[in-house]
């Protein structure tokens, strides 16, 4: 038997029809308002495209603030990949507070960059982050292939579980990624 999406509140892990009939989904339109308990495909990238993640330390540090303010938000993860350049979460979050999330995240990245990196290039980060709501299973698992196949696309690895900062070891390996993935969306 197939896999099927956990629900939280029907048949899926976001708001839906089906779910709510009230509800009225943005078909994914980016930048649309946030909602209750949503799914996100979010894109953050370092100022000007530097190549910070190959800098000692600088994945650690954005794996010890990205479980952080999971916890602090109350957010699941899905899938993420960590890049030289940027990096990609798949979150589930109450949509009003992905946005506290990023900016917690982001800052906190900054200032150990400053404090313990040596990184004294300023801004880290460039200004704001990419979004985009996740409206259906397909479009979920799409992009938990893309984040997955990144890492390859960029000719860091050959294979997907092979980059280790990154979900792909723990859908593809028994080696898991150094944060925890939120898979029980699958059953």
């Amino acid at each position: 038997m197939g896999k099927r999406f956990a629900c939280f509140a029907g048949s899926c892990f976001w708001p839906c029809q089906k779910c709510d009939p009230a509800y009225i989904h943005p078909m994914g339109l980016r930048f649309s308002a946030h909602m209750s308990g949503a799914c996100f495909f979010v894109t953050t990238t370092f100022n000007r495209w530097r190549e910070y993640g190959r800098l000692e330390g600088v994945y650690d540090a954005l794996i010890d603030s990205i479980k952080h303010y999971l916890t602090k938000y109350g957010a699941r993860m899905p899938a993420y990949v960590l890049m030289p350049t940027h990096l990609h979460l798949l979150l589930v979050i109450e949509g009003d507070r992905l946005s506290g999330f990023m900016r917690d995240f982001k800052k906190y990245l900054a200032q150990k960059a400053i404090r313990e990196l040596g990184i004294r290039d300023l801004p880290i980060w460039r200004p704001g982050y990419d979004r985009q709501v996740i409206y259906s299973e397909t479009v979920f698992r799409t992009k938990v292939t893309y984040i997955h196949e990144n890492p390859v696309r960029y000719g860091l690895v050959e294979r997907a579980e092979q980059w280790v900062w990154s979900s792909a070891g723990d859908y593809f390996s028994d080696k898991p990624g150094p944060m925890p993935v939120w898979k029980e969306w699958m059953f």
